[in-house]
């Protein structure tokens, strides 16, 4: 009998915070055009109120206003050091982000 393999599919939420904890920031059209995620702001949201530190900026750049989210380097060190094992303990240890 052959069995179809079973790929554990990421949430959304999930691959946002895995993006971010791996040193990056995002804004919306990175979300989409890296993940297909179309309500960035949404799972921001939805990660802040899981207890995610997550810091955020407005830019504007040729008259367009977008926001940019980036979790802070001590956060992700401190989550990496703390992590049940879900998240790659060789996270960067500075975040990359155009914000700062």
């Amino acid at each position: 009998m052959i069995t179809p393999r079973h790929t554990p599919i990421k949430s959304q939420n999930d691959t946002v915070k895995a993006h971010m904890l791996a040193g990056h920031s995002i804004d919306t059209w990175q979300a989409y055009k890296l993940y297909n995620i179309t309500s960035l702001a949404q799972r921001v949201y939805e990660l802040k109120k899981s207890g995610l530190s997550i810091k955020s900026k407005m830019v504007t750049k040729n008259s367009k206003t977008y926001s940019i989210y980036w979790i802070d380097s001590d956060v992700i060190q401190s989550y990496s050091q703390n992590s049940d094992g879900n998240i790659n303990e060789s996270v960067e240890s500075e975040a990359h982000h155009d914000a700062k």
